[in-house]
């Protein structure tokens, strides 16, 4: 049984993370994946990402609907986050009959809404309590927090969003960014120059425009220019559909990212950044086989690509490969030989498994490519310890206070 609700919506840039459009959608959508269920239907407590458009639901719609708390949620959701209604006692019973993370965020979206901040803050806790490995519930409650002015909590949040999912970082970082906006475009010589221009700008030139803005942390104007530029070139570039698709994602908009690397792979098979980024979707999704199939359709396309294998072994890391990641960080280290972070990242691995020696050796090497970078000191003087060198790792330690006081 299909649904659909309407909305008129200008490129989605009103509200960005808000999936419920024009396309059918059916019950049993809402029995997906949490994190699945929460891109497709849900939004962080972010001003810009509320629906400005009408969204409505017909009655005659909503009757069809045989699950009482599919219903309930969304005629809570029409009349209370997205309207002037009061959908607690709704949402309170959705949550009563089926736990449902879409019900926790509602009723958070809600008390944002009508500046409730501490009620949001409870809500938010009592979702994280029942879903603790879902990074949008500590990304929401980091966003409250902030409003609030509660810093600590704030990073503590922040700091576990990332961890579960580094997307998260991203549109963390946007969103306390967006004070700074004006200042870091009004010092930007390369907007100034296109912005000031009276003839209508070229594809190259909405790029190069887009590229600035999203530099200044106005990921919401880059997308419009990439927009401009992909109706500009009637949708033959794949490229531009990546260039929009990974700003989608930085704002953990997975669907509308998803939407546009498929476009992308499309348009060109041989696409290798679209099927790295729609890897990066759906290990947000915890859809961690299809991740691996689009890592190795990325490899096949470009072996030489060190993206390729930095995101596959940080994949098979929390997989638990650790043989399978040790490959790849290999095969990163023969990429760039002169990259220290790559040496840092397979020491890290090495250390977990629990070979110390190789550990060591990835450490110095680093340092010897970069010794000005504080943490590796820390980092290779917990190898010594382990090692048994007291005095090499105390010798470190103090090494990495000399460059910390500097």
């Amino acid at each position: 049984m299909k649904f659909s609700l309407v909305l008129d919506m200008k490129q989605m840039m009103s509200n960005l993370s808000v999936t419920f459009r024009s396309n059918a959608f059916t019950e049993a959508d809402f029995k997906l994946p949490v994190p699945v269920l929460l891109a497709k239907f849900s939004f962080l407590p972010i001003s810009s990402f509320f629906p400005t458009d009408i969204i409505s639901l017909p009655k005659e719609r909503l009757d069809q609907i045989q699950q009482e708390d599919t219903k309930l949620l969304l005629e809570a959701f029409i009349n209370g986050v997205v309207a002037d209604g009061n959908p607690v006692e709704p949402l309170e019973k959705v949550i009563e009959l089926a736990n449902s993370a879409l019900a926790y965020s509602y009723l958070g979206l809600y008390y944002f809404r009508i500046k409730a901040y501490e009620k949001a803050i409870a809500v938010y806790t009592r979702a994280i309590e029942n879903f603790k490995e879902e990074p949008f519930f500590y990304a929401s409650r980091c966003l409250i927090y902030r409003l609030i002015g509660e810093d600590e909590g704030a990073f503590y949040d922040y700091q576990i969003a990332k961890r579960l999912d580094f997307n998260y970082h991203s549109v963390l970082e946007w969103q306390e960014n967006q004070a700074e906006i004006g200042y870091f475009e009004a010092e930007n010589l390369v907007i100034q120059e296109l912005e000031s221009t009276q003839k209508e700008l070229s594809t190259e030139e909405l790029n190069s425009l887009g590229l600035e803005y999203v530099h200044c942390y106005d990921y919401l104007k880059a997308i419009e220019l990439y927009t401009t530029a992909i109706n500009k070139n009637k949708s033959s570039d794949s490229n531009l559909f990546v260039f929009r698709g990974s700003l989608y994602l930085k704002l953990t908009c997975f669907e509308l990212a998803l939407h546009d690397f498929n476009l992308a792979i499309q348009l060109d098979e041989q696409q290798t950044a679209a099927y790295v980024f729609r890897a990066k979707v759906f290990e947000s999704y915890r859809y961690s086989e299809k991740a691996l199939q689009d890592y190795a359709k990325a490899e096949e396309n470009d072996h030489e690509s060190s993206i390729v294998y930095e995101e596959r072994a940080s994949l098979f890391e929390r997989l638990g490969c650790l043989p399978e990641a040790l490959s790849d960080f290999d095969r990163l280290v023969e990429l760039n030989p002169e990259d220290f972070y790559v040496y840092s990242l397979r020491a890290d691995l090495k250390e977990k498994l629990e070979d110390m020696h190789g550990a060591l050796v990835d450490y110095s090497t680093a340092i010897e490519l970069n010794p000005y970078y504080s943490d590796l000191y820390s980092y290779r003087a917990a190898i010594k310890e382990k090692l048994g060198d007291s005095l090499g790792a105390k010798l470190d330690i103090d090494k990495f206070n000399e460059l910390e006081d500097e």
